[in-house]
C-alpha cells in the first residue's frame, strides 16, 4: 500500500530541515501538535488547505513547491511590461501638465461646463427624480 503523501512528506521533511526547524518548533508556529507534523512527514495524513497555506508561509516557499515539489515557471515575457513603462509621450504629458491647463481654464459657456462636468448631470437628475417621485 502506497502512503497518501509520499512526495509531499519528503518535500516537507527536506524544507523543514533546510530551515533548521524541529518538528516541535514547526508545530508551535502552526498551533498544532508535534504528532500532526510527524504524521504529515511519515505520509500517514496530509494537511488541510489552511495548514498548507500556513506551512508555505512559515517555510517561505510557494504552494507549488510545497505540494508538487516544482518551482513555478517565471515568464520573461515583456509584453505586459512595456505598457507600464514610461515612453516619450508619457514623459511629455506629465512634464507639461497639459491636463491641468485645461482643468483650470475659466469656463466661458455652458458647453465647456458640460464637457468638464457631464457626470454631475446624473446626480442632478437623480435628485430631481427623487424629490418629484419619492415624496
Amino acid at each position: 500500500m502506497v502512503k497518501e503523501g509520499t512526495q509531499f512528506s519528503n518535500k516537507l521533511v527536506g524544507l523543514r530541515k533546510a530551515k533548521k526547524i524541529s518538528q516541535d518548533e514547526l508545530a508551535e508556529k502552526l498551533f498544532l501538535s508535534r504528532q500532526s507534523i510527524s504524521k504529515w512527514e511519515n505520509g500517514d495524513s496530509v494537511p488541510d488547505m489552511n495548514n498548507l497555506v500556513m506551512l508555505a508561509q512559515v517555510l517561505n516557499v510557494g504552494l507549488d513547491e510545497l505540494v508538487l515539489g516544482v518551482q513555478p515557471k517565471v515568464s520573461n515575457n515583456n509584453g505586459v511590461k512595456k505598457f507600464f513603462e514610461q515612453d516619450a509621450a508619457d514623459k511629455d504629458w506629465h512634464e507639461n501638465h497639459r491636463w491641468r491647463e485645461w482643468n483650470y481654464k475659466p469656463i466661458n459657456n455652458g458647453w465647456e461646463w458640460l464637457a468638464r462636468y457631464w457626470w454631475a448631470i446624473f446626480g442632478l437628475v437623480g435628485m430631481i427624480c427623487w424629490y418629484a417621485f419619492g415624496q
